[in-house]
């Protein structure tokens, strides 16, 4: 086990010295209580090959290595470091890091679900809303570009109306003369 300091401060050592095969936990200390909350592992096509996962250079995560392993932990995304452009380690979330959260945030597991998926679902229709409005926005646009356009045919029309009106009393204003 390593702790989340050390991993933060010295990952490519700790990494290098993971056996093939093995998960190496990393933990946080809370109170009395030792969570699990990453697991570091050497990348294995075959058990890795198929999973969806975010790929980091080495050299970038190196660079931002306690934001990406803490986008690691808070977002449960499981995050392959490659070398030279091949997969080479793997960080994912640990089994206790759901039980961390919650104790990190005062509530219990159950409670802290409950918000993550209400969270998520008011992100959700938070986006359908922002859809909606874009497409209602855009259909009023294209209302308005259609009223304008009939209100330009409209103008043309009244112009050509008004030339005719002076043409035709301009005829009735010789017959009167005549």
């Amino acid at each position: 086990m390593v702790s989340l300091s050390d991993w933060i401060r010295d990952w490519r050592r700790i990494a290098d010295l993971v056996p093939e095969g093995i998960c190496e936990p990393v933990t946080v200390r809370r109170g009395d209580r030792e969570y699990e909350i990453l697991l570091v592992s050497v990348y294995d096509p075959e058990v890795d090959g198929s999973r969806r996962m975010v790929r980091t250079g080495a050299r970038e995560f190196d660079d931002k290595v306690a934001l990406f392993t803490h986008l690691t932990r808070d977002t449960g995304a499981v995050r392959v470091i490659s070398m030279r452009g091949r997969p080479r380690f793997v960080l994912e979330p640990g089994g206790d890091v759901v039980d961390w959260a919650a104790d990190v945030e005062g509530v219990s597991v159950h409670e802290l679900t409950q918000a993550v998926r209400e969270g998520a679902l008011g992100s959700r229709v938070a986006r359908l809303a922002v859809h909606q409005e874009r497409r209602s926005r855009g259909r009023l646009e294209a209302e308005v570009q259609a009223l304008r356009e009939r209100a330009e045919d409209a103008e043309a029309e009244a112009l050509l109306l008004r030339g005719e009106l002076r043409a035709r009393e301009r005829d009735l204003s010789r017959f009167g003369a005549e």
